[in-house]
């Protein structure tokens, strides 16, 4: 691991505006700029946890904030231009609950999200939602098999592809794991950032301007 200048958490610092539409952009420096993470820690990774590999695919390098209970990993990547200059590119940001076991943050006031199995053609309900699993109501009918393709739909509309297998069932909840891959992936990643950072927008006041 290795410390960020000064210049360089300036420079990152806009990837953390409460704002939707600046995730994957490159953020933007001035001369001058106040440290905006004061209180919070910011730094590079080279290694990917473990639990995280399958979830942020191939990155190589995140850059890793820390705020309270959570830990924040923005896949980074390095890109040359014309000129040979270097420039970071940040990726949507995979939250870690620090508390207890460390997981994938869990969603668990679900609104206009639902979840339709392709098998029987019938909505799941959903309990709880992260980028990794889910909590659901068994449906009717339940066939214990490897996985179920299904269609996760947002409170926009936008429905994402994605199968789920069965990992426990108890008192008629279902704990199931989330097979998602490329842009569902990266789609569900940032509806979960969006979601933290409103339900807990008094962490990130110290890392906007």
């Amino acid at each position: 691991m290795s410390l960020l200048t000064n210049e360089e958490i300036a420079y990152f610092s806009d990837a953390f505006s409460l704002g939707s539409g600046d995730l994957g952009n490159e953020g933007s420096y001035s001369e001058g700029l106040d440290n905006p993470l004061l209180g919070h820690s910011l730094s590079v990774e080279t290694e990917i946890p473990q639990v995280l590999a399958h979830i942020l695919g191939h990155s190589k390098l995140t850059l890793l904030a820390e705020i309270s209970y959570y830990r924040l990993f923005f896949p980074l990547t390095l890109n040359l231009d014309e000129l040979g200059v270097m420039s970071p590119s940040l990726g949507v940001p995979e939250v870690i609950d620090m508390r207890g076991k460390q997981r994938s943050w869990r969603l668990e006031e679900i609104k206009g999200v639902r979840m339709i199995d392709n098998t029987t053609k019938k909505d799941v309900e959903v309990l709880s939602l992260s980028s990794s699993g889910m909590r659901i109501k068994v449906p009717q009918d339940f066939e214990h098999k490897t996985e179920h393709p299904s269609e996760l739909i947002l409170p926009d509309g936008t429905h994402l592809d994605m199968a789920y297998e069965e990992v426990r069932t108890e008192n008629g909840v279902m704990a199931i794991k989330i097979n998602a891959k490329g842009q569902p992936r990266e789609i569900l990643r940032e509806f979960l950032f969006n979601q933290h950072k409103a339900k807990y927008s008094h962490l990130y006041k110290g890392l906007t301007n």
